[in-house]
């Protein structure tokens, strides 16, 4: 399910739609010993993943989506970081989160990979205080075993009426953070069918390839998809998918397809697929992260103008 809102982000992805339902809410401290367990990234000679991924040629999502597109994109691809430039966000004019600055919109290059703020790929959006994993960084958030909204830079259904429990997803995405998968009868195998209320608030922050709770699909370096939860450990990376605990993608309940094939700027992504003259903004306007012309407190990410996270 789908709001009219909706944004963008991951080259070629697919995602596969889970069941879940409410359980119980313990949660505990992250575990930043090495994962024992991830995502295996080795293809089989047909190029399919041992993980749950899926053939790069098909796109996420059912439905096409109209929008406008950029005659550029917006960011030019991995930076030479020998001469000690970086592509990213104008360092004169960071980017808050309610209020508050943190790595993904402080103008500096905190990672050191080239790319700066928004146009880092481990970048989840301005309330992400950790450049160089898919964590956000911010201590406590997301870290429920039952979760909200992941993007709106704050813990809690509070504020947004979101909930989908990690103790009901097989994929066991919450390994790393007390919230291991235990079943049972409290997971009746249906869909959350989250509230109205949460869709409307949660999907306009939403990357595209992802869904409301942190489940991302992300291309994997030999081709073909993996869904990934976005703090399932600390060193979850595009870099170190090993790291990575799968997920079941709740995205057609709540969430934002990307349509490669419509030149959208997948999540983890940093240009548009080979081919696109620019890229496309389903809702709201095509920018460029070192010239954003976006709305006032609106953000540039994956080539879009975003509105801001509450935090």
């Amino acid at each position: 399910m789908r709001s009219a809102l909706r944004f963008l982000i991951v080259s070629g992805l697919s995602l596969t739609v889970g069941t879940g339902c409410p359980g119980e809410t313990p949660s505990g401290d992250t575990d930043t010993d090495a994962p024992t367990s991830g995502i295996p990234t080795t293809l089989t000679e047909d190029g399919s993943s041992t993980a749950t991924a899926t053939s790069n040629e098909t796109s996420v999502g059912t439905t096409s989506m109209g929008g406008t597109s950029a005659d550029s994109t917006g960011s030019d691809g991995p930076a030479d970081t020998t001469d000690g430039t970086t592509t990213g966000n104008d360092p004169t004019n960071p980017v808050d989160c309610g209020g508050t600055i943190y790595e993904c919109g402080d103008g500096m290059d905190n990672d050191g990979d080239g790319f700066t703020d928004l146009v880092d790929p481990e970048c989840t959006g301005p309330c992400d205080d950790d450049e160089s994993s898919f964590q956000t960084g911010i201590p406590g958030d997301n870290m429920d075993c039952k979760q909200d909204c992941f993007f709106d830079g704050n813990s809690g259904q509070g504020d947004d009426g979101c909930i989908w429990d990690l103790k009901c997803d097989p994929e066991n995405p919450g390994e790393f953070i007390n919230c291991e998968y235990t079943g049972g009868m409290s997971c009746n195998n249906n869909p959350p069918n989250q509230d109205q209320d949460c869709i409307d608030f949660c999907e306009p922050y939403v990357p595209p390839g992802c869904d409301c709770f942190g489940c991302c699909t992300v291309q994997l370096p030999g081709g073909g998809t993996v869904d990934i939860f976005l703090n399932s450990h600390p060193d979850c990376s595009l870099d170190n998918l090993d790291a990575c605990t799968p997920c079941t993608s709740q995205i057609d309940d709540c969430g934002n397809t990307c349509e490669p094939a419509e030149c959208e700027i997948c999540f983890g992504e940093t240009e548009p697929p080979e081919g696109c003259g620019g890229n496309m903004c389903p809702v709201g306007d095509p920018c460029d992260p070192d010239n954003p012309s976006c709305p006032t407190d609106y953000f540039c990410y994956l080539g879009c103008c975003y509105p801001p996270p509450p935090g």
